[in-house]
């Protein structure tokens, strides 16, 4: 901003003044030698005011010279590099404005290399895959990037200024102080701006001047939510797999032994045990089909067969099974209930069927499994402009919110001991996952982590024309006639 100074600070008027001084102290010494010659006195006025002419037409161009100077400071302040002062002479104020010239260049230079320094930067970290916060000393963020508000699912305004150890849900185990002597490796889970739940692999560094002095911390977020579920499926399938066939495998050896020892004889004891050895057979056959299942998925070596059916049908022709189940069960069987929220509207969609109902059939038996006695499983299918939404709810126990991430790897049970009771093998939900995504689609659990789980399927969907697709509507109608028999 441009400011003036008063005229009784300027060097004119310093300048006038001290003329005024020096004339006034030598009229007063002279007086009585110009007493009687008025011819002196003129010639001394006339001395007078060229010398005062003289003067402040020198003063007024070294005032000219300093303001130009002054306005050309003021433009490069401004980051007007282009205007240039003209200052006429060549006196020590054209070295000086020279100088400043000089000076107004090399800033340009510099704010240049500067501006072109930020937008890189910016460039860098607005693209880059890992997330990067930067605090200040005293450990408040200043910076975070688009990764970084994404990864933990917050806005840039409600993330600077805030502390790093909350704004990263560490403050329990770490001071900013750890992570400034320390600099740790920490892995965290959380829930990231499109709802899923990503682990993140954070790494810090110290940022320090040339001086040597801290000026704060930066810290690079990782996506390692592949890599750890890679690591966790490699673990829990070694001690899994080993586990669950070793204990079925020594059962059936005991009562091989017993049988052979002459249990055989006895009627009473020998179909029980023969009993055990069958359905301990089929549990680690059933095992062994998942396993060939997964790795086939993993391998990409099953082809879908897709067909366009109705999915309102095929959805009742699969829940009817169930509900014949409930019909043909014992009493001392659970009983459960299917509530039906289900739209009358055919929905004509493209799916390889045979697939598809090995999600529901995995789906539903794990509601039921989990389900209370006399409990209800609730199916509801919705439509978009997009997509179709399947939910099925059951009102068991619920899953813990901890676990929620997990519990679509292989192997991982929420309850390890009442899932082995229940014939489980921890690889339906990994099942599920890979072939709902086979189908394009996603799915996912949600559960408050006391009452009930609801798992969502959602399928990619778009209106087809079905008047003249004579298969769509004969699998349609036979499913229809199959479902209107079993119930």
């Amino acid at each position: 901003m441009k400011s003036k100074l008063p005229f009784t600070s300027s060097i004119l008027f310093k300048a006038i003044l001290l003329h005024l001084l020096l004339f006034a102290g030598l009229f007063t010494l002279n007086t009585q030698a110009y007493i009687g010659q008025h011819d002196s006195f003129i010639r001394f006025c006339a001395f007078y005011i060229l010398s005062l002419i003289l003067i402040v037409w020198f003063t007024m161009r070294i005032t000219i010279g300093l303001n130009q100077i002054s306005d050309q400071i003021n433009e490069f302040t401004d980051k007007k590099y282009t205007v240039r002062k003209q200052i006429p002479g060549n006196t020590e104020i054209n070295r000086l404005y020279d100088k400043v010239v000089d000076l107004g260049e090399k800033s340009e230079h510099a704010q240049e290399r500067l501006e072109s320094s930020s937008t890189r930067l910016n460039g860098i970290l607005t693209y880059m895959t890992d997330g990067v916060i930067a605090t200040d000393r005293r450990g408040k963020i200043v910076l975070a990037n688009a990764a970084a508000l994404e990864y933990l699912n917050v806005k840039e305004k409600d993330i600077l200024s805030r502390k790093i150890i909350d704004a990263l849900d560490i403050e329990a185990d770490y001071t900013f102080r750890d992570l400034l002597e320390s600099e740790p490796e920490i892995i965290i889970d959380c829930e990231n701006i499109m709802g899923e739940f990503t682990t993140l692999r954070i790494n810090f560094a110290l940022f320090r001047r040339q001086s040597g002095f801290i000026s704060g911390v930066v810290a690079v977020l990782h996506d390692v939510t592949e890599q750890e579920k890679n690591e966790r499926e490699r673990r829990l399938f070694v001690s899994n797999v080993s586990h669950e066939l070793r204990t079925p495998l020594t059962s059936i050896k005991s009562y091989l032994e017993a049988l052979d020892d002459g249990v055989l004889q006895d009627p009473d004891i020998a179909p029980s045990f023969i009993k055990v050895s069958l359905n301990e057979t089929d549990r680690m056959i059933r095992m062994i089909l998942d396993l060939v299942t997964l790795s086939r998925m993993d391998s990409d070596t099953i082809i879908l067969e897709k067909e366009v059916i109705n999915l309102i049908a095929f959805l009742h022709y699969q829940l009817n099974r169930f509900d014949q189940i409930v019909g043909n069960s014992d009493a001392n069987e659970k009983q459960f209930k299917i509530v039906r929220k289900i739209p009358l509207q055919p929905i004509w969609m493209e799916i390889d069927t045979d697939r598809l109902g090995q999600v529901i059939d995995n789906l539903m038996n794990n509601a039921i499994k989990y389900s209370p006695d006399g409990g209800n499983v609730t199916v509801s299918l919705e439509q978009t402009n997009t997509q179709v939404l399947l939910r099925i709810t059951d009102e068991g126990m619920g899953i813990p919110k901890k676990d929620i991430p997990k519990i679509f790897d292989r192997f991982y049970r929420v309850d390890k001991a009442r899932s082995r009771n229940q014939g489980g093998s921890g690889l339906g939900l990994a099942i599920v996952r890979d072939i709902v995504k086979m189908h394009d689609g996603f799915v996912w659990a949600k559960s408050d982590g006391e009452t009930g789980t609801t798992f969502t399927v959602v399928l990619p969907y778009a209106p087809l024309e079905t008047d003249n697709d004579d298969e769509a509507s004969s699998w349609g109608s036979q499913t229809s006639e199959k479902s209107s028999l079993i119930s």
